[in-house]
């Protein structure tokens, strides 16, 4: 079994989790618009996990065989860019918009709230820059061994700002309505999951990619329900 297998299946589950909340009235737009975030990476995992299947079995239809221009041949030879032979994946795609989606929900909602600029929380603001730059030490480090790979780290870009809203609102002190303590849960998990990312993406194969994969799995099964349980001690 692939690995993207088991995120792909975590993401889908989350997904419909994140649905099924969504239809209530009065759900807020900060949670809706991280389950879209999350339906983003069911999308992106579950098409990994089928052009792996597709690639790994050379099943290529004789369609897009005539497409590529190749009428024999491997799979990995026909239609390089929907295969990832050149180095690209629609996939990643996902990744990236998943993150967009977080980001925004940080940027447009929960950050607005939580810090109203004083001078006070400049440290915070300044602290939380560790986590971007260490995820970018994550990447440069996994890409000196497994080599690099252009496309994914373009697609962790909005990962590592991610990270830094986490980061924030992980570290800032509480304010008067309770919003940073009830969703520092949360803001852990997010935070695990965007450091996750170099090594879901950039490592194929291995222990190490496997591990990653179970971790991140575990982190999109959990990202919903705590969002959920947080933005539920809002209204309180």
């Amino acid at each position: 079994m692939q690995a993207s297998v088991i995120i792909g299946a975590a993401a889908l589950v989350a997904a419909l989790y994140g649905a099924w909340h969504d239809r209530t009235a009065g759900t807020p737009l900060f949670f809706r618009i991280v389950t879209f975030g999350v339906a983003c990476y069911a999308l992106s995992t579950c098409y990994d996990a089928f052009k792996d299947l597709i690639v790994a079995t050379d099943s290529l239809p004789a369609l897009a065989l005539q497409q590529g221009s190749v009428l024999a041949g491997p799979a990995e030879s026909a239609m390089p860019l929907v295969t990832g032979a050149a180095g690209f994946s629609i996939g990643l795609v996902g990744y990236a918009g998943m993150f967009f989606f977080i980001f925004s929900s940080y940027f447009g909602a929960l950050d607005s709230l939580a810090d109203g600029g004083e001078r006070r929380l400049r440290a915070y603001r300044w602290g939380a820059l560790a986590a971007p730059l260490a995820l970018a030490a994550i990447a440069g480090a996994l890409s000196s061994v497994a080599g690099i790979e252009p496309f994914a780290l373009a697609a962790l870009i909005p990962a590592a700002g991610t990270s830094y809203f986490a980061a924030k609102h992980l570290i800032m002190p509480d304010i008067e309505m309770g919003i940073i303590r009830v969703m520092r849960p949360y803001n852990v998990c997010m935070l695990a999951l965007c450091m996750l990312q170099p090594a879901v993406l950039l490592l194929s194969g291995g222990i190490g990619h496997l591990a990653a994969c179970v971790l991140a799995a575990a982190a999109t099964l959990a990202v919903l329900p705590l969002a959920a349980m947080g933005v539920c001690k809002w209204f309180q």
